[in-house]
């Protein structure tokens, strides 16, 4: 969630939304909300997420609320909202008592937050799998959803949703990798619909929000990595010690695959999972992570291994190393328009090793 908030010079159109909420509003307050809500569909979301945060936390116990303080005041913090600190502290009082605006802007965060970080075992499929998209290895495509959310597939991946992309939650599966820019969508009686990407063994829930995923079988990692809003990345394989993780925008969550596959101590699976900072004073088109969206293979610090997964995905071909050294190898650059052997040849420049080519096989092998 962007947490883009509506505000005014005053506090009038929040005192009116939270009068509504608590059903204290007049007819003709609540007339005037609706044409509020009408011309502006960030109101509308917000209007929303403050009534399902209304119905929540009448109904959860202290004790979770508690637990959700801390993360909710980070949360606050990195998307700069303008709360009182001693907001997050008093949830369950009515949302009159710190001003109206103070508390609208709480209840977009913190239902924002609730619905991200719950816990939650696999996620349900509404619907059968149908096939929206496939992209062959040496292919890049694009596809609008039927929700208005846009999504770029590269090579060697294919995207499914489900036919129910209509019900309370919208659903696809991933195998590959793809960008993601999600449109926000409201559920036909009310609330929000979040999206839900399934890739490997991970849950990736959003509710409107822009992000890659790279989840090829072969790769030795599951990558995330967000440019807006905020994401929860959970497991959906029965591991119980695997806590949902938050991201926020310009950060990159790394799971191995090993353990993504396999269940592991807490403290192990913590210290394995990385969530690194991605340079964000370049463009989209400028990052690395984003690179194979315009047409550009780019490596920083690829041993061989991880560049020839790269290589495979983007010349559809089949790399074979014959010893364990030159997999050591270290590699910088980027390709556009150059083909398989101009590359490897460009690779022999920066490393010595040797190669043979054999129809859609290459072979790596030590200089002698």
């Amino acid at each position: 969630m962007s947490c883009r908030l509506y505000m005014r010079n005053d506090d009038f159109i929040w005192n009116l939304m939270a009068r509504a909420v608590y059903g204290e509003a007049s007819a003709s307050e609540r007339q005037a909300l609706q044409e509020y809500l009408a011309k502006s569909p960030d109101l509308q979301q917000q209007y929303e997420l403050l009534y399902q945060l209304l119905k929540r936390t009448e109904s959860s116990s202290p004790a979770l609320q508690d637990d959700y303080t801390e993360q909710v005041q980070l949360l606050l913090t990195k998307t700069e909202s303008p709360i009182l600190p001693q907001a997050v502290k008093k949830v369950r009082r009515r949302l009159f008592y710190y001003g109206a605006a103070a508390a609208a802007v709480f209840a977009v965060a913190y239902w924002g937050f609730t619905q991200l970080y719950a816990p939650a075992g696999r996620l349900p499929l509404e619907g059968i799998y149908r096939l929206a998209l496939d992209a062959p290895k040496g292919a890049r495509k694009q596809l609008l959803l039927p929700d208005g959310s846009k999504v770029w597939l590269n090579g060697g991946s294919r995207l499914f949703y489900v036919t129910d992309f209509k019900g309370r939650s919208r659903e696809v599966k991933l195998e590959g990798e793809a960008f993601f820019d999600v449109a926000h969508a409201t559920a036909e009686g009310g609330g929000l619909r979040p999206f839900i990407v399934h890739a490997g063994n991970i849950d990736i829930k959003v509710l409107g929000t822009a992000f890659n995923v790279k989840a090829y079988a072969n790769d030795p990692a599951t990558t995330a990595v967000l440019y807006r809003g905020l994401i929860s990345v959970t497991k959906h394989d029965g591991e119980k010690n695997f806590q949902p993780v938050l991201l926020y925008p310009n950060q990159k969550l790394v799971i191995p695959n090993i353990l993504v596959a396999a269940s592991s101590a807490v403290g192990g699976l913590r210290e394995a999972i990385k969530i690194e900072a991605i340079d964000s004073t370049k463009a989209i088109a400028a990052r690395v992570e984003t690179a194979w969206m315009y047409n550009r293979l780019e490596f920083r610090g690829d041993d061989f291994v991880t560049l020839a997964h790269k290589m495979e995905t983007w010349y559809n071909i089949n790399i074979h190393f014959t010893d364990e050294r030159v997999k050591e190898l270290s590699f910088n650059g980027s390709f556009e328009k150059e083909t398989l052997v101009q590359a490897l040849e460009a690779l022999k420049l920066a490393n010595s090793f040797e190669y043979r080519v054999e129809h859609n096989e290459v072979l790596i092998s030590s200089s002698r």
